[in-house]
């Protein structure tokens, strides 16, 4: 209820302030309320070198489409190298393994993935996109 009612001064500090209604606001204003009356004043000194300064055109759109393609430009570059990490691993495992059993496995290897991996990876593909082509 103290809240409600502190705010319910304050709203009146503000119309006073803004010379919304009348002086009969100053008889139910405190030591508190004075206090914020004068910082509302100092604020209003601050702000006014602010109106009389011409407006500043800032193009909100133009800067929220350069934030974007920052943002864009930088999960391309982690995509990249993460790309780049992977694929050097699996030519290195894959290097170990033909190094290890021979030039035959090199051939037995590689047919397997021609045959296999498109019935595994068509099926992946559509059930991670949900279905759509």
């Amino acid at each position: 209820m103290k809240t409600k009612k502190s705010e319910k001064i304050q709203d009146l500090i503000i119309d006073k302030y803004y010379e919304e209604i009348e002086n009969k606001v100053s008889e139910k204003i405190d030591c508190d309320n004075t206090l914020l009356e004068k910082k509302l004043k100092l604020l209003k000194n601050k702000l006014e070198p602010m109106n009389k300064l011409p407006l500043v055109k800032i193009d909100i759109q133009k800067v929220i489409e350069d934030a974007i393609e920052a943002k864009v430009k930088k999960q391309e570059k982690v995509n990249l190298l993460l790309f780049l990490l992977l694929s050097f691993l699996i030519f290195s495992v894959y290097i170990l393994l033909i190094n290890i059993n021979g030039f035959g496995f090199f051939i037995r290897l590689q047919i397997l993935f021609e045959t296999l991996l498109p019935w595994i990876l068509i099926p992946a593909s559509l059930i991670f996109s949900k279905g759509k082509v």
